[in-house]
């Protein structure tokens, strides 16, 4: 199974929030989705977050700084681990690879993003959510 980060920074006052515009893989293309990607063999998702972002981003965390928040599985096939933190360092990210990095606003993502996103967004936001342990998502193979 592989397993991939995907993080969202939040601005401190919560309206913004850092994307990447997706060259790849070809179904993102085009998509703005979270920054992220692989875990590597011998970190855990929160060392792999904040080695991404930094890669992608340009902005350095720490792995504390971050909250799991929720595991979506395809058994047998990949596992996303989704993190979070309010910062305002987010403001300092700026491109650095091929993918483009932005600030956008919170309550109007551009039509172009993964579907997802509208919903762990939000989720990610909710200050009347008190977890103590991530969402855990399962997907169900297809039949």
């Amino acid at each position: 199974m592989i397993n991939y980060v995907t993080g969202f920074m939040f601005s401190q006052d919560l309206l913004n929030v850092g994307l990447i515009k997706k060259l790849k893989p070809k179904w993102q293309n085009g998509l703005y989705n979270g920054i992220g990607g692989k875990v590597e063999h011998d970190e855990s998702p929160y060392e792999a977050i904040a080695r991404e972002f930094q890669e992608e981003t340009g902005v350095e965390t720490k792995p504390d700084e971050w909250k799991l928040y929720v595991t979506l599985t395809r058994p047998d096939i990949y596992r996303v681990y989704f993190l979070c933190m309010i910062s305002d360092k987010v403001h300092n990210i700026r491109t650095t690879e091929e993918e483009i990095v932005k600030l956008l606003p919170c309550d109007a993502l551009p039509k172009n993003v993964i579907h997802n996103l509208r919903w762990l967004i939000p989720l990610a936001l909710d200050k009347s959510l008190a977890m103590t342990t991530p969402i855990c998502i399962e997907e169900i193979k297809n039949p």
